[in-house]
Order: C-alpha cells, then structure tokens, then sequence
C-alpha cells in the first residue's frame, strides 16, 4: 500500500485544486492521501468527493502552524472531525494572524527595495486568507530576485534577513487540544527541519 499523510491544495500553498491533487495521487499509486492544508479544512469537502469518483481512501487532516518556546512547529492533525467547532475556531484565529504577517512581510521587503511583494504573492494564493512566505517566494523568483524558492528563502525569508518577520502562532498544548478534541492524532510535521539540540528534541517529544 502506498500511503501519503502529508500534502498540500490550493487551499494553503500547494499548486493543485482538491480534486487535481487526488487524481495525481491515484496517478501516482498512492492508496490511502490525507490532505493536510497548512491551518485550513477548506478543502477535505472537495478531495472527499474526489476520492469517492477515483476509488482512494482520503484522511481528513491539517497541518497546524504552533509556537514552542522559541521555535515555529508544525504538527499535523490525523483523522480529525472538521466540524469541531474548537478546532475551526483556532484556525480562523490563525489565518487572520497570517494576513497581519503577510502585510509585515511586504513591507519588510519595500524597505529593502522590493516593493509590491504582497500583491505579487497574493496572484500565487487561491486562499486570500492564507498568503504565505511560500506564495513570496515564488512571487520573488517571478520577479527576478532569485534564481528558486530555496534561494529565497536564505535570502529573504529566515531569522536575520530582509522579509523575515517573527510571528506568534498557536500555542503548542493548544493545538494538541484541537487535534485531539476533535478525534484526530496529532504529528510532528518534518522533524528534521527545526534548529533544535538533543536536549530539546528531547523536550519537545
């Protein structure tokens, strides 16, 4: 069996629609696809439907933006009741906090010389709620400040550089608490990405 619990639509900073993401899956072998949008559900209504036509088994999931100490997590939620109305009300609260981001985002980078980002990024996001640094950073390739979205990011998007703005997310117990309210497990997204020690891993799990 070949299983995918992790992926992106439209509905966050993925590049297919719902519908498109479950036929490549199917496309590609996979039998089993949780669609887990970063702070949204918008989606999973879409993808069910799509999984039905295509005969795939969909999981309802999320991917969950969440603070620890001085760290950005993500934790996917696995399984979850999209209803919830505590998990729905958390993400709201999210994405409203991403568009303050994204405002501080672009103006962080027209001090830097590069104006209209924010306008550039949205054209990438089908979501108006959710424009991310990766809707930047394709938006950036686009225009010319650099050559891919891995370039950006150093360049542009982490601690130090112009276009990185700190943001407070979700408490992590917090967003364990929606995931499991709502019946869903909670992962850690991606382990291996955080600036974290041993002791702190440790910590951490």
């Amino acid at each position: 069996m070949k299983v995918d619990l992790h992926s992106h639509s439209t509905f966050s900073d993925g590049m297919l629609g719902p519908e498109i993401l479950v036929e490549r899956a199917v496309q590609r072998g996979v039998d089993m696809l949780a669609l887990t949008d970063h702070d949204e559900t918008g989606g999973l209504a879409a993808a069910r439907e799509a999984a039905a036509v295509w005969g795939i088994r969909l999981i309802n999931g999320v991917e969950i933006s969440v603070q620890w100490e001085t760290v950005t997590l993500h934790v996917v939620g696995l399984c979850i009741d999209p209803a919830h109305a505590p998990l729905n009300e958390g993400l709201s609260a999210i994405r409203s906090g991403r568009e303050q981001r994204a405002q501080r985002i672009a103006a962080s980078l027209a001090e830097a010389g590069i104006p209209g980002s924010l306008e550039g990024a949205r054209r990438y996001a089908k979501n108006p709620e959710l424009v991310s640094r990766a809707h930047f950073a394709r938006y950036l390739v686009e225009a010319g400040h650099a050559r891919d979205t891995n370039a950006v990011f150093r360049s542009y998007l982490t601690p130090g550089k112009p276009g990185y703005v700190p943001h407070q997310w979700a408490g992590l117990a917090e967003a364990l608490a929606w995931i499991s309210g709502s019946g869903g497990v909670a992962v850690l997204a991606h382990p291996g990405r955080y600036p974290l020690n041993q002791q702190q891993c440790e910590r951490l799990l």
